[in-house]
């Protein structure tokens, strides 16, 4: 995640900590799987909406050049510092995905844990595919994952670890509008600071949930060809109950 900065704000020093049990290893892994059976063989990528640089880190581990955007100063900020600690050679930099704008170009670009989803304003997600295109090599491949509409609508984000000894604790409470497809989620979290006490805080989430055929239409406006689209991290083809659909978009 990583796409509107206020809602990844206070959240940011602790991020790490709360995604712990993600397999960022296993999703970067399975979006070198697509890339080698595209026959595509990277050097340059782009990780958008990259939060605190997991996923830029893993591509930079596999020999990759890789530039990381996100919209949230604070999250670009601990991806910075984690670079320097261990001595890694990204570029991060701050900006909205809608208005894009590097001086680079790339094989390669991914977009991974539902950041997507925080783009709510349909008109700035496909601006948003439109620079992704306009940053890409011809035959480059634009990967990314979403959560469902059924996710959304079926409280996939109502979520606790309340009752455990692990820190950030945290409790998330979803609603879902039908009509606007608006999904909001109300974030209470408890973290622990470098000096043992307790602080609590609040973050509110918003996310859209889009339908595969609108995103497919958004992805052919923008000038890509859709290749694939998978449930979730496999090679299986979406479900009905599907609740994390991939996209595989190739630049022609």
């Amino acid at each position: 995640m990583g796409s509107e900065h206020s809602q990844f704000n206070q959240i940011a020093q602790h991020y790490d900590a709360l995604m712990e049990c993600v397999p960022y290893r296993q999703w970067v892994g399975f979006v070198m799987e697509v890339v080698k059976k595209s026959g595509l063989k990277p050097k340059k990528a782009l990780d958008l909406a990259c939060g605190t640089g997991t996923v830029s880190e893993l591509l930079a581990g596999l020999g990759l050049e890789v530039v990381g955007v996100d919209i949230s100063s604070a999250m670009i900020s601990v991806a910075k510092r984690k670079a320097a600690e261990k001595g890694l050679d990204i570029e991060y930099y701050v900006q909205d995905a809608a208005s894009l704008s590097l001086n680079h170009c790339f094989d390669l670009a991914v977009s991974l844990f539902d950041s997507i989803n925080y783009i709510t304003d349909p008109i700035a997600l496909e601006s948003a595919f439109r620079r992704v295109n306009n940053h890409l090599l011809n035959g480059g491949l634009f990967i990314f994952d979403m959560n469902t509409e059924y996710a959304l609508s079926h409280g996939f984000f109502n979520q606790s670890n309340i009752g455990t000894f692990d820190y950030p604790r945290y409790i998330w409470t979803s609603t879902y509008d039908r009509a606007s497809r608006i999904c909001k989620v109300d974030m209470v979290f408890e973290v622990m600071e470098p000096d043992g006490t307790k602080r609590q805080f609040t973050e509110v989430h918003i996310q859209r949930a889009y339908r595969i055929e609108e995103i497919e239409r958004m992805l052919r406006a923008a000038g890509f060809e859709v290749m694939d689209i998978y449930d979730s991290f496999s090679f299986r083809q979406p479900k009905r109950r599907t609740d994390r659909a991939v996209f595989v978009a190739k630049k022609p």
